[in-house]
């Protein structure tokens, strides 16, 4: 992500706040909205067959074009409700309920519910069908905290913006695990602007009951991203719209980077065990220590070195051994008779000593050219 274009942004969403906030524009509408959403739902839900597709349409009235669009699906919703009401209850029930599915999981299950019902009684109209907008949209609405809405057209040139150049797809194939990450990253650059957060605190003054508290600064995040498009709060940042293949071309390398990290990390901490492990063979083996090899006797441990030892054994005279390899073989031994079960954590490590320095050098050497596609 790119701070300095994000910071960029923030500076003319402080300098239009007023504007956006003003009689005109009543920006602050979405706070708003977001406060009476959930308990009109909760409501609708709670009512009777008869009462809830009016309840809905009411709701859908309240939300403005938070959700509807030209293809007007929160109203297309409102018309299944009039033909199966107990469906589109049961649909909205199971979108916002506590379970172990996943949001893409509950997304993709209203989808393929709502395209239904329009083949059913609309078949052939452009009308009344949902979309990851309206469907996202109607989870942050009933719970801006834990989820963020997604509407295409504006969070993907702010994401170009801002460098966020992970692919997270195209229509109803829309990876929200990916565009929620952009928007995570995003939501901690908000949080570390302390006068973008007062400058949003103050919104409430204008209507301190009824607005949303917004305490993930999720409703925050969304009108960023909508204002940016609305109020050219692009104005003056010089970024690039790649073409397709570029940002795939972009995808790749960052997927390679992220795999590069991963193999270095996972040759450092290997090199961490080797060294840990190399400590406690330091520590119970040392010069002038009495030992046992199972071919040569006793002998008496005359120098040490990084890896090896020299002993000198009564019968079979002065030898070099590996110190490593000696005692994890059991080919020696010591008054220490759990050493080698103490070394056990550390017996692939210590017996590829060598390796694993190298295999650090050329996992830093890999990742080297891809450093800069690095989240």
């Amino acid at each position: 992500m790119n701070r300095a274009n994000f910071q960029q942004i923030v500076n003319h969403y402080i300098d239009c706040f007023e504007v956006i906030n003003g009689p005109k524009h009543q920006e602050y509408y979405k706070w708003q909205i977001a406060n009476d959403f959930r308990p009109m739902m909760d409501a609708a839900l709670g009512s009777s067959d008869s009462e809830f597709p009016a309840r809905l349409y009411q709701l859908k009235k309240r939300t403005r074009n938070v959700i509807d669009s030209y293809t007007q699906p929160f109203h297309g919703l409102c018309k299944f409700a009039e033909k199966e009401p107990q469906t589109v209850r049961q649909m909205l029930v199971e979108l916002y309920a506590s379970d172990d599915l996943s949001k893409q999981e509950k997304v993709t299950r209203f989808l393929e519910q709502s395209h239904a019902l329009r083949e059913k009684y609309y078949s052939g109209s452009y009308l009344y069908s949902d979309d990851m907008h309206s469907v996202t949209g109607y989870m942050f609405l009933y719970d801006p905290d834990d989820n963020y809405l997604y509407k295409a057209s504006h969070a993907r040139i702010f994401a170009d913006c801002i460098e966020f150049y992970d692919d997270w797809g195209y229509g109803e194939h829309t990876q929200l695990d990916v565009f929620n990450r952009m928007c995570d990253e995003v939501i901690e650059a908000i949080n570390d602007s302390p006068e973008l957060l007062a400058t949003a605190e103050s919104r409430f003054e204008i209507d301190p009951a009824g607005m949303h508290p917004d305490q993930n600064k999720h409703i925050l995040l969304f009108d960023i991203i909508y204002c940016c498009s609305t109020y050219q709060l692009f104005k003056g940042i010089h970024f690039v719209v790649p073409k397709n293949s570029e940002r795939k071309l972009m995808q790749q390398r960052k997927e390679t980077a992220k795999q590069l990290s991963a193999a270095l990390r996972e040759a450092r901490a290997k090199l961490e065990l080797l060294e840990e492990g190399q400590r406690v063979l330091d520590e119970a083996v040392s010069v002038g220590m009495q030992i046992h090899h199972r071919l040569f006797g006793d002998g008496i441990i005359q120098s040490i070195d990084a890896t090896t030892m020299t002993v000198d054994f009564m019968k079979a005279g002065t030898k070099s051994l590996g110190i490593a390899t000696a005692v994890l073989n059991g080919i020696v031994t010591t008054d220490d008779a759990i050493l080698c079960e103490r070394l056990t954590p550390y017996r692939e490590c210590l017996m590829n000593a060598k390796q694993l320095g190298d295999a650090v050098s050329f996992a830093e050497r890999k990742l080297a050219p891809y450093i800069d596609y690095l989240e």
